[in-house]
């Protein structure tokens, strides 16, 4: 490798200022050195109503992005707020979880105000190992075609080791993730969609905070792969 610049190398840095007040930055390498993509600030207020609040300003493309999660007598509300667009109100979405036959079901209608896709997401737990998760998505709910929708088994192969396949039930693509849990709480995840890439991420704790490497790889060509990392500093 001739020079810094072909590593294409990414980093993060986040310092918890209290226990409610979270801040950092995402910065890019460029000519050797580091310069910010974003910069971040994030409260979160617990107790009966928790609420987080999660202020991001793009610099490239100077405008801010603010998330809201915010639950209340077992309903959770999440909405996204772009300044980029012009209804500014950018995603709403709505959960809640029922009881049926002694299994969770939790049910979360959303909606995109940017792209008109609306979606239902409906996740049961079969058993303290096993969860099935089934998306559903339409830019047309009036036109039975534009229905998309995918299907997840996520299962728990024992303490360290769990599988996740997800199916499109449209287009027969088929993800794969597996997890497996190292020690000292370090965890390797690997994601991978045949014929299109694979991912890979690995999360190592360390004495002031988790050091967090990606590797982003095209399905057959690692020449083609990318490597990034955070550090989060709990100061």
């Amino acid at each position: 490798m001739s020079s810094i610049e072909a590593v294409n190398l990414g980093g993060s840095i986040e310092t918890q200022l209290s226990n409610e007040l979270r801040v950092g930055g995402e910065y890019d390498q460029n000519l050797a050195s580091f310069r910010p993509r974003s910069l971040f600030a994030k409260w979160t207020a617990k107790g009966a109503n928790p609420l987080e609040v999660t202020a991001t300003y793009n610099v490239a493309a100077n405008s801010a992005e603010v998330d809201v999660d915010y639950e209340n007598s077992g309903t959770r509300v999440q909405a996204a707020l772009d300044s980029a667009r012009k209804t500014i109100l950018n995603t709403v979405e709505l959960s809640r979880t029922f009881n049926v036959e002694g299994r969770d079901l939790e049910v979360s209608p959303a909606y995109d105000l940017s792209t008109k896709v609306a979606s239902v997401k409906n996740r049961l737990n079969l058993n303290s190992d096993t969860t099935l998760e089934l998306n559903l998505r339409s830019d047309d709910v009036s036109n039975r075609d534009a229905l998309d929708a995918r299907m997840t088994v996520e299962h728990a192969i024992d303490a360290q080791n769990s599988i996740k396949p997800s199916f499109s039930l449209k287009s027969g693509d088929v993800d794969y993730e597996y997890t497996r849990a190292l020690g000292g709480d370090a965890e390797l995840n690997v994601k991978a969609t045949p014929g299109k890439d694979v991912n890979l991420q690995w999360e190592d704790p360390g004495s002031r905070g988790v050091w967090t490497t990606n590797v982003k790889m095209p399905w057959g060509q690692p020449s083609g792969a990318s490597v990034s990392f955070k550090r989060k500093f709990n100061l």
